[in-house]
């Protein structure tokens, strides 16, 4: 019977980690905030952030940007550093790892229509009003 409880505990240590792919620099899934805490420390100052969410939106042009859900109704737009990568336009409602910087900001006019059009919505002034987080790195959880 010993033995059967140790072997079940191996088994236990050594099922697989969590799987993500990854897009952008290679970054890690350690240490990540969730959205709700990282909506209450996120400003007008640009500061770095790793925050783990779920996706609500992709680009469906390229993929060249995306937004995550949140409790609170914050429009938090994701886009990529330098435009140096995308990610895959069907991976909404995917568990997410992002790392880079944020910050609260009013976009210009223009570019919220170009971001409402890309998504297939009709322009609201309301979504001027944003989070932008530019990543330079993305961790999509696989499965």
């Amino acid at each position: 019977m010993r033995y059967l409880v140790l072997a079940l505990i191996a088994f236990a240590c050594s099922a697989p980690a969590e799987k993500f792919g990854g897009h952008g620099e290679e970054i890690t899934y350690e240490s990540a905030i969730s959205m709700n805490e990282f909506l209450t420390q996120v400003n007008d100052k640009e500061k770095k952030f790793k925050v783990r969410g779920i996706i609500e939106e992709v680009c469906q042009m390229k993929g060249c940007w995306m937004t995550l859900r949140n409790d609170q109704g914050a429009n938090v737009r994701v886009t990529f550093k330098d435009y140096g990568f995308f990610v895959p336009k069907d991976i909404s409602g995917s568990e997410v790892i992002i790392e880079g910087v944020a910050i609260k900001e009013i976009l210009d006019e223009d570019v919220a229509r170009h971001y409402a059009e890309d998504g297939g919505k009709e322009y609201d002034e309301s979504m001027r009003n944003t989070i932008s987080f530019v990543a330079h790195g993305v961790l999509v959880k696989e499965g």
